[in-house]
């Protein structure tokens, strides 16, 4: 059967415009990451962090949750973050672009937790996490 070429769900416009919201550019390796991946799952999909707590990735995010959610955090005062992935549990992952935390890879857990404590580090680069993913019968 003819395989047809796959059109990206994000474009370099719209991480241009992701990067108006953060105020920051976003590094090359992370915008050519989103716009291969945005929307897509993977069997890839677990990571688990140095206290040996597992995460799972139910899907990439596409370019109207990219943009509504960095939004969102942003006029909501819960900093400068850009939310890639999401659980199946409706939990988000974001690449921090705060002073503090950034370049590092936070889970939003804003359904179980007060806004101080809404966000929690689970690993130190995107590189790292990605580099971490792992299929489930490849428990590590």
């Amino acid at each position: 059967m003819r395989q047809l070429t796959q059109r990206p769900q994000l474009g370099s416009g719209n991480i241009k415009l992701l990067e108006r919201i953060i105020g920051q550019k976003i590094p090359d390796e992370i915008s050519e990451f989103l716009i291969r991946h945005a929307g897509l799952s993977f069997y890839e999909r677990y990571y688990k962090d140095k206290n040996g707590t597992i995460w799972e990735i139910q899907q990439f995010c596409k370019y109207k949750d990219l943009n509504g959610l960095t939004r969102e955090f942003k006029d909501n005062g819960l900093g400068y973050k850009l939310a890639f992935a999401f659980d199946p549990g409706g939990w988000h992952y974001c690449i921090s672009f705060d002073e503090e935390t950034r370049g590092k890879i936070l889970v939003n857990r804003w359904t179980d937790y007060p806004p101080e404590e809404q966000f929690i580090v689970i690993a130190n680069s995107f590189e790292d996490f990605v580099y971490g993913l792992y299929r489930r019968e490849d428990e590590v």
